[in-house]
């Protein structure tokens, strides 16, 4: 039988993004579907069994609304004449609209609360022109969410908001490695290592957390990801915790686990803005799949869902950063059972291969349509 095309699109995401590439392309072109990618600044080639577009990238947010997503993707994607076709931006609401008018299948794949989110973007520098962006994209969405053949979401909370759009919660789990086949990393180790992963910006409590290395001599703070703008390194290179830091640089999704498995801890210290106090961020879940306890920012949501799995601290503060810390450095039964606990968790529950089976439903109800 024909293979059905099936078209992801974004203009934002590196083609590497995890959700977008290793977990929901990679999935469906396992199952059987004929996928393809179209993403920025990235060669054309093909990669587990995906066939990956580039379009033009374009650093300036508002060139790359009018030229990345109105002209390329929209070209691209029409070129490739996909049966569903599956965005991941905001700012392609209009290419999967006009997509629609055109007859095809499209799915909007909402992955934050995006008019939350505006409110703490530090690109945006004036609060009046935030809320009006805000208020901007929460009628974009609403006004256009019902004209696609389907929502999906990547956690509860955004589901909430699409609510009477039935959206399908395909939660952001790690693609589980085999534990004990994770290949070992070259890299000299003295002391405990406390790990983040992730975006480096201000909002994430990065500056805090570096602070709190300034009080904690027997332990050392790994950082993995790309910082958010030059000016925010040299920010946090200029603080004394950076001399018990370590800027490990950016790998790929598939290549993470080997650094996750050589800490001892895994650290996430976000602060309360609004897109983060209800989100359910990859990286506890892959501490988690590497058997790490953790420390966490003491949001009510995550308490609720994480439980005992973490110990809890106030972001803005960095001594209590320091003090957690050191209190779950000083107790090695705990960081066992918490890290024992966190694996089987993951095994059991916290997965990419059983919350893929969602995104494989939201397929055959588009495909019913």
């Amino acid at each position: 039988m024909k293979k059905i095309k099936v078209c992801h699109l974004t203009s934002v995401h590196r083609y590497t993004d995890n959700r977008v590439f290793f977990k929901e392309c990679t999935t469906l072109a396992e199952n059987g579907y004929d996928v393809s990618l179209v993403a920025p600044g990235v060669e054309d080639h093909e990669r587990n069994g995906v066939k990956i577009y580039g379009v033009p990238a374009n650093t300036n947010r508002f060139k790359r609304v009018l030229s990345t997503a109105f002209v390329h993707v929209f070209k691209k994607a029409k070129a490739l004449r996909a049966d569903v076709y599956h965005f991941h931006d905001t700012e392609l609401i209009p290419v999967g609209l006009m997509l629609r008018i055109l007859g095809k299948k499209v799915i909007y794949d909402v992955h934050e609360n995006n008019p939350g989110a505006i409110l703490s973007r530090a690109y945006v520098k004036r609060k009046w022109v935030k809320v009006f962006l805000s208020k901007s994209i929460y009628l974009l969405e609403k006004l256009s969410a019902g004209h696609f053949s389907a929502v999906v979401t990547a956690r509860p909370d955004i589901t909430e908001l699409f609510a009477k759009h039935k959206p399908f919660t395909v939660r952001n789990f790690p693609v589980l490695p085999n534990y004990d086949t994770i290949p070992d990393i070259d890299i000299p180790k003295d002391k405990p290592a406390v790990i983040y992963v992730g975006g480096m910006t201000e909002i994430r409590g990065l500056i805090e957390l570096i602070k709190a290395f300034e009080q904690i001599d027997n332990a050392e703070l790994w950082l993995l990801g790309f910082f958010g703008s030059d000016d925010f390194e040299q920010r946090c290179r200029a603080l004394d915790g950076w001399k018990n830091t370590r800027y490990l640089g950016s790998v790929e999704a598939d290549q993470i686990f080997s650094y996750i498995k050589k800490a001892d801890m895994g650290i996430v210290t976000f602060l309360p803005v609004p897109n983060h106090i209800t989100t359910l961020a990859n990286k506890p879940f892959e501490y988690m799949a590497c058997g790490l306890p953790m420390v966490m920012s003491d949001f009510d949501y995550w308490k609720q869902f994480f439980k005992d799995s973490t110990l809890y601290v106030n972001p803005a503060d960095e001594n209590d950063v320091a003090e957690k810390i050191k209190l779950l450095l000083s107790d090695p039964e705990l960081m066992k059972s918490m890290g024992t606990k966190n694996l089987e968790l993951t095994r059991n529950e916290y997965n990419w291969q059983l919350e893929s089976k969602v995104l494989l439903d939201a397929y055959d109800f588009v495909l019913k349509q």
